[in-house]
């Protein structure tokens, strides 16, 4: 069987990615699509609205044949480890087509990755009045005569350095958005393909009808009458301020991604008679021209799941391949390829892999319960959780 792959977040599940899975086994001419989805929490740094089991049902409904876990590791990170981390994932199941979507899908971006390695080698990026993404398209436009400034022009871009660095085959397929961009805030009410973030505003302003006609009835029903996320900012910011004044100076500077005393800032702020009260208000009063708000907001969730340096580092060099569910087509496939991946797979989470392998899944797992007001549910996100298991046509 032939698989193509999808490196997804589904934050939510929309029209635009049922589009995107059809096209991806179109033109490749695969038997099924495997996905990697990012687990409970997205490469911003904010929760997923709805949980990855949810949205794993969803995604299988619409097409996807089998679905894992892109864990928190690398799910919340820069673009390159976000890559690296899902096109290792598919590589290790044995896929050998990647389809992603693009801004400009008539970009060799593999030809782009190879002409950028230079800059990685020469370039020195000192200037901190702007941010290293900043720094690098700059040169890189320099460099190709290409302007690297779209959201999925840059991760396609790095998927092609992840499958460059790779060393291994991995043929890949940009496609073009239809009818909206990925910054689009609105939509007209007879769209029927709006962005993931126009969706997510008019979510967060109540206007659930609105969204109607832009995803999939199984998607509207699941944000209607299951759990969710999207009042998550006051108890983020409660946990978030707790570990700022109870946690040293030292301790908060062990924290992944704490860098160039910005411990030191964000504990003052915190601290501050009359800071700031709410999520976003605090993000505004320590952003800086080095850090871009996702950057800010990485480092924040790493701070509220207390992630150490090592610890992070020891993850990423021990990832492993998470079953979240499959269907028949991609029970088939895995059973096909399980013996020659070169990751393990997880289809059951006990105490022991939550306490060793699946310790920083396990708590992110935790607190996004937290943040959906689940705190007291006996069924967690990951103890005991079996694969979700859908049959053709069902």
């Amino acid at each position: 069987m032939k698989a193509v792959g999808i490196i997804a977040e589904y934050n939510p599940f929309h029209n635009g990615h049922a589009y995107h899975i059809a096209q991806a086994k179109k033109i490749t001419g695969a038997d099924l699509a495997v996905v990697v989805m990012s687990g409970n929490f997205v490469q911003r740094g904010e929760p997923a609205i709805l949980d990855k089991w949810e949205r794993t049902d969803l995604a299988l409904q619409a097409g996807a044949d089998l679905v894992v876990e892109l864990p928190v590791f690398y799910a919340v990170q820069p673009g390159h480890l976000f890559a690296a981390g899902a096109v290792e994932i598919l590589q290790a199941l044995g896929v050998q087509d990647l389809v992603f979507g693009s801004e400009h899908p008539d970009v060799d971006f593999m030809d782009l990755a190879k002409q950028a390695q230079a800059i990685e080698s020469e370039g020195q990026f000192t200037d901190r009045t702007q941010t290293f993404a900043s720094a690098y398209a700059q040169q890189l436009e320099e460099k190709t005569g290409f302007t690297l400034e779209d959201p999925n022009d840059i991760l396609a871009f790095s998927y092609a350095k992840a499958v460059l660095q790779s060393g291994k085959e991995m043929a890949l397929h940009p496609i073009g958005r239809l009818q909206a961009g990925y910054h689009d805030q609105t939509f007209a009410d007879d769209q029927e393909i709006a962005s993931a973030s126009s969706i997510r505003l008019a979510l967060h302003k109540g206007k659930f009808d609105k969204i109607k006609n832009v995803v999939p009835e199984a998607t509207w029903s699941a944000l209607t009458t299951k759990p969710n996320t999207l009042d998550f900012e006051k108890p983020f910011f409660e946990l978030l301020r707790y570990r700022l004044l109870t946690d040293t100076v030292g301790q908060l500077g062990q924290v992944y991604q704490m860098a160039e005393g910005l411990e030191h800032r964000l504990a003052g702020v915190a601290a501050a008679v009359e800071g700031p009260q709410s999520y976003q208000s605090f993000i505004k009063s320590v952003k800086t021209k080095r850090y871009t708000f996702a950057r800010i907001q990485r480092t924040l969730l790493y701070t509220v799941l207390n992630i150490k340096v090592d610890q992070m580092q020891a993850a990423m060099a021990d990832s492993y391949i998470r079953l979240l569910g499959f269907n028949d087509l991609g029970q088939a496939y895995l059973s096909a390829v399980k013996r020659q991946a070169r990751l393990p797979i997880i289809s059951r989470v006990d105490t022991g892999l939550a306490k060793a392998n699946l310790r920083l899944d396990y708590k992110a797992g935790q607190i996004w319960q937290l943040l959906s007001g689940q705190s007291q549910v006996k069924v967690g996100q990951d103890l005991g959780r079996k694969p979700i298991y859908r049959q053709e046509g069902e």
